[in-house]
């Protein structure tokens, strides 16, 4: 082989190697990325740009296509906006910013590109009250500066997004703390008050306006909140005089807490939180469900509580049903014969009614005094539970009555799946 093709060779395999250890990243261009202010797309001098995953873009055109005023400190390296009531400074190179003087931390720090200060578009649109959504099909930011919130009593309009939030069910508190949003006013919770000790270090200084059922209305209208987030299960009656007070937002089913999470989410610009939480958690789901044993795939969950007057009821509706039928199991066939969402059972003799391969009982104890346990421990030493199928087998279990019912939230889903790894012995 002559010298000249052995160099040519030689060459070729450099050339070959280097190709492999490149980034396929820096060998691609990157897609365009285009950001719309309320439909329309917004053109730049400079194009934005994704840098560690977030997108920047000049600040001035983004900052008055807003409806903001802007002006730029060449010594400081300073960009201020500013938008009514509201300013924002944002630093050349730092992952500070300030708000109306309030210092907060940025997942990404204000860059120099080719000359121009570009900023977090996400940061800068929601510090003007603006919603900020990611397309990532589209490489597109699309921003509103209002939005209309179609819900279980009607639609509303919000012309920025609230920061004073007034939520009336315990479901949508647990969704606040799981959003990042603390509210102004919320109810207490059934037990454990204020709020669920699970949740309650994220709430120090919201407001308590007492039971979901009955809400108070005055102590509501002291808060002036931007958006009241109710539920229509417990809010109807008064969703007129909620209105008055402040644009309110009315979710379907108390117990429906996907549905919940994504209201909350499009009124408090947390949709991206939303969607990977609920991502993760339908990952969780099937998840579980390769690994449930085939002995109890599609076996009968029967979800009891025993009563404060002693008698005991079964749930074939409700949060943690919800999630059992998400599961892949089944309602005991007892059960489904009475054609009722809660079985009433008032004596033993209709014990049978709670059978299942599996019994979950999340008795409350409402007064904190212990007594309701007396009449469970009553249902527990009759010979008829003893027959029970789920009880002779050993599947009946006490469980944690905040986040198996009286909380609703997400976060609760998430601990109520847990435990079910540790009651269907998975790991």
């Amino acid at each position: 082989m002559s010298s000249v093709k052995k160099r040519f060779i030689g060459l070729f395999l450099t050339m070959a190697l280097i190709m492999t250890i490149i980034p396929v990243t820096a060998a691609t261009a990157a897609a365009a990325i285009n950001v719309t202010v309320d439909g329309k797309k917004v053109s730049f001098n400079v194009a934005p740009q994704t840098i560690n995953g977030r997108t920047l873009v000049p600040y001035r055109t983004i900052a008055e296509t807003l409806g903001g005023t802007v002006k730029y400190d060449e010594k400081a390296k300073k960009a201020t906006i500013s938008k009514g009531s509201q300013k924002v400074e944002l630093t050349l190179g730092s992952k500070t910013a300030k708000i109306n003087g309030t210092s907060v931390a940025l997942d990404a720090a204000p860059a120099n590109v080719k000359g121009s200060v570009l900023v977090p578009l996400r940061f800068v649109g929601e510090s003007l009250g603006v919603w900020v959504n990611w397309n990532s099909k589209t490489s597109t930011a699309a921003l509103e500066t209002k939005k209309t919130i179609k819900h279980a009593l009607g639609s509303t309009t919000l012309n920025r997004v609230p920061k004073r939030v007034v939520i009336l069910f315990n479901g949508g508190v647990d969704i606040s703390v799981l959003l990042g949003v603390k509210p102004v006013g919320a109810v207490e919770s059934y037990v454990q008050q204020p709020f669920y000790e699970y949740i309650r270090s994220n709430l120090i200084g919201t407001k308590t306006l007492g039971d979901e059922t009955q809400p108070n209305v005055e102590a509501i209208v002291g808060l002036k909140p931007d958006v009241i987030i109710a539920t229509k299960d417990r809010h109807e009656k008064i969703y007129d005089q909620l209105k008055a007070i402040a644009p309110t937002i009315v979710t379907a089913d108390l117990a429906d807490w996907q549905d919940n999470l994504q209201v909350s989410a499009a009124v408090l610009n947390k949709e991206e939180v939303a969607t990977t939480f609920i991502a993760d958690w339908k990952i969780s789901v099937a998840e579980f469900k390769s690994k449930l044993a085939a002995k109890d795939k599609g076996a009968e969950v029967s979800i009891i509580r025993i009563n404060p007057n002693g008698s005991a009821r079964a749930y074939n509706s409700g949060f943690a049903y919800k999630i059992f039928q998400e599961l892949g199991f089944a309602t005991p066939k007892e059960q489904l014969a009475t054609k009722k969402e809660i079985i009433n059972v008032t004596s033993k003799e209709q014990v049978s009614l709670l059978d299942g391969d599996y019994i979950f009982d999340f008795t409350t104890d409402w007064d904190g005094d212990g007594a309701i346990f007396k009449f469970q421990k009553e249902w527990i030493d009759s010979p008829l539970w003893k027959n029970l199928n789920a009880v002779k087998n050993k599947k009946y279990y006490k469980v944690n009555a905040v986040t198996w019912n009286l909380s609703g939230g997400a976060l609760a889903a998430k601990l109520m799946l847990d435990d079910l790894y540790f009651y269907f012995d998975l790991n």
